[in-house]
């Protein structure tokens, strides 16, 4: 069943399709800390207000998904952010994150590129995984 994207639902059904991902699980065992994805308010996509989920990463385990409150937001060490389109373009296959950060469509808010580096393979299994999530857009979208 689809979960609307950057809900509740959402980042839980995200943290188990990292969990699930063994390819992320070699990548990553030696992340520590939360990335958060955020998706930026945009009345014409009925989007009212921004969205954002949060992974909680640990040696290659998502030990939990939720949506992202002010206080995870304040102390998140990575925000990754994009428009509504940008996201679905990631999320459907159609845009690469790499070329998305490179070419500015996904924009790293907080934390450094520098400092992910050493993590690409690891990041870009964690974007595989979203790819899993069977994800609904709001109607408004279509």
């Amino acid at each position: 069943m689809a979960v609307e994207i950057f809900t509740e639902a959402w980042a839980q059904e995200w943290c188990r399709q990292i969990n699930a991902n063994e390819e992320y699980a070699k990548a990553a065992k030696r992340w520590e800390g939360a990335i958060v994805l955020l998706m930026s308010a945009d009345d014409s996509y009925g989007i009212p207000e921004q969205r954002a989920v949060i992974a909680d990463l640990w040696h290659g385990e998502c030990r939990s998904g939720k949506v992202a409150s002010t206080a995870d937001l304040d102390d998140a060490p990575y925000i990754i952010s994009a428009n509504p389109p940008t996201w679905s373009k990631i999320l459907t296959g159609d845009l690469d994150p790499i070329v998305g950060l490179v070419g500015g469509k996904l924009k790293l808010d907080r934390g450094k590129l520098f400092s992910l580096l050493p993590y690409a393979k690891a990041a870009k299994e964690m974007v595989e995984s979203a790819k899993n999530v069977d994800t609904s857009f709001p109607p408004e979208w279509k």
